[in-house]
């Protein structure tokens, strides 16, 4: 199979956006509805706005949309644009993948969780009765298009959710840059106390995608390396479902547990493990779960990254390197038994 290619592009202004948008195509703008009244000049073209929360990401949800595209007259060279968060480009990458069989679509991401991850990858799914990411394909955007202007309105829980995910990226896949990172964002004192200058994460947020891109690439299906990019993300899905964190809190929070539980099965040093908390909590991310990690088992039990009778966890070996790590479901309790 040939290699596919990664398409993204980099603007400094927000007016320079519509040079990127295809001039010889039918374009449908699927955009935030938080975004409308700010953002909304900037893409002038018939639009779907969508209330960017989980619950959106349903089946409900798509066929409304799909009958709102069928409405406008939208047929198989209708190009889709997906303007948000992780929210957007999850629903709008699903819809535009099985729209008459799949159009053509490209995402504009405008927040920072969006910009290091959601947006890049091609995975986009939604959610079955409160599980996240049940259904799902992997089918790439034609392009993703990133505006660093779009970030200094985010509120601080959007900030959160990003540095959470780009500091895991750092973590699985690159030492230097994770330590260049925390030295960079901590100084004096934590970033997210300091949320002045969002600017300081931009060669991060490149970097961040970089990494992820590259990753991608090597292995577009997940059938190995591309799974490292879960680190956390198993806590994350099960607090999220329990006690209605956000994601970012969820993914900061399953990022100590996986430090913590990769120390006790002796993978991690205690030192590396000890590090880790000490650099999220200096960056203003939360580390503690507020249940106790055993309560999650019946939840992770049914995640989607189950094999059989495992669950295949993303553990630590040390800072920058992350390893595939099967726990079976009858040791699950045992080992997350005196996690906290």
């Amino acid at each position: 199979m040939q290699k596919e290619t990664i398409k993204t592009y980099y603007c400094s202004k927000l007016g320079e956006i519509g040079g990127y948008i295809p001039g010889d195509r039918r374009i449908v703008v699927l955009i935030d509805s938080a975004l409308v009244e700010m953002y909304g000049n900037l893409f002038p073209y018939p639009a779907i706005s969508v209330e960017a929360r989980e619950e959106s990401k349903s089946f409900l949800k798509v066929e409304e949309i799909t009958l709102r595209l069928m409405e406008m007259g939208a047929d198989r060279g209708t190009f889709l644009l997906v303007v948000g968060g992780g929210i957007l480009s999850d629903l709008g990458g699903f819809i535009a993948s099985i729209y008459f069989r799949g159009i053509d679509f490209a995402y504009v991401p405008t927040t920072l969780l969006a910009q290091v991850d959601a947006s890049i990858g091609g995975k986009c799914a939604i959610n079955v009765s409160g599980y996240k990411n049940i259904l799902g394909v992997v089918k790439q955007p034609c392009f993703t298009l990133f505006c660093g202007e779009f970030l200094n309105s985010l509120p601080k829980k959007e900030v959160e959710a990003g540095l959470a995910e780009m500091m895991k990226t750092f973590l699985l896949a690159d030492r230097s840059v994770y330590f260049d990172a925390v030295d960079s964002l901590t100084g004096t004192s934590p970033f997210l106390k300091r949320i002045s200058n969002i600017s300081e994460l931009l060669p991060f947020i490149k970097k961040a995608a970089e990494i992820k891109i590259s990753v991608v690439e090597r292995d577009p299906y997940e059938k190995g390396e591309r799974k490292l990019l879960n680190l956390g993300h198993t806590f994350a899905h099960a607090l999220e479902k329990l006690c209605s964190v956000s994601h970012g809190e969820g993914v900061s929070i399953g990022i100590a547990l996986a430090a913590k539980l990769s120390v006790k099965l002796r993978l991690l040093e205690s030192s590396e493990g000890d590090k880790i908390l000490r650099d999220m909590e200096q960056l203003g991310l939360p580390v503690k779960s507020p249940v106790a990690p055993r309560e999650l088992t019946e939840i992770i039990t049914k995640d989607k990254k189950r094999d059989g009778d495992n669950i295949q966890f993303v553990l630590l070996k040390s800072i920058g390197t992350a390893v595939i790590y099967p726990i079976s479901i009858d040791r699950l309790k045992g080992v997350l038994n005196d996690l906290s």
